[in-house]
């Protein structure tokens, strides 16, 4: 009996020099039982959503009046995705406005304001991603990401906005090593234009 005992702690010292030979850098715990990993880097459609779900809860109809990404430090916007996100909703009902902020996908922050806006974006205007409209810039017009550098735009960021008579849906980066930003519509995803600068 004692012999089979010592035989089963042999092996079960064995499988533990073994396991950590062959996994140095990961803890059982990590390997038994992994974390998801949280989504991150969404698209403009996702944080449109985000927040649109938080401004329904305060008002039966709200619009959209913009959205767009935020410098995260990342070279990130290649796949259409970036981490943070800002914005206004105007609170149709309730002649108020909601202003909120998203980081690493997620709704941090939001504020109630008093100021309503007429100029809005409906949601049937939105049907391109972020998603599409950077693949179409990077292959029509050789759109690169802004540099590292850049403290204000490095990697692809994106805009939804209007004007009084149009919705763009827009990506910035570079062109020839100047600063651009290409504009598409956000029903069709057909181009709308583009403004380089010096």
């Amino acid at each position: 009996m004692i012999r089979k005992l010592f035989i089963v702690l042999i092996l079960i010292i064995i499988g533990i020099i073994v396991f950590k030979l062959l996994t140095p850098d990961k803890s059982l715990l990590g390997l038994c039982f992994p974390t998801v990993v949280e989504k991150t880097d969404i698209t403009l459609l996702d944080a449109y959503f985000i927040a649109m779900k938080k401004a329904k809860e305060l008002d039966p109809i709200p619009e959209l009046v913009f959205l767009n990404s935020v410098n995260d430090g990342e070279m990130s916007g290649k796949d259409g995705k970036r981490g943070n996100w800002q914005g206004y909703i105007s609170l149709t009902d309730t002649k108020k406005s909601l202003i909120f902020a998203i980081e690493k996908g997620k709704l941090i922050s939001y504020r109630v304001g008093d100021i309503s806006y007429e100029k809005t974006i409906n949601a049937s205007s939105i049907k391109i991603d972020s998603t599409l409209i950077v693949k179409s810039a990077t292959k029509e017009f050789h759109l690169e990401p802004g540099p590292k550098s850049d403290s204000f735009s490095n990697g692809y960021h994106f805009r939804l906005l209007r004007d009084a008579e149009n919705i763009f849906l827009s990506v910035d980066g570079m062109i020839n090593g100047k600063p651009a930003e290409i504009f598409y519509h956000p029903e069709t995803g057909e181009y709308m234009g583009r403004v380089e600068t010096n």
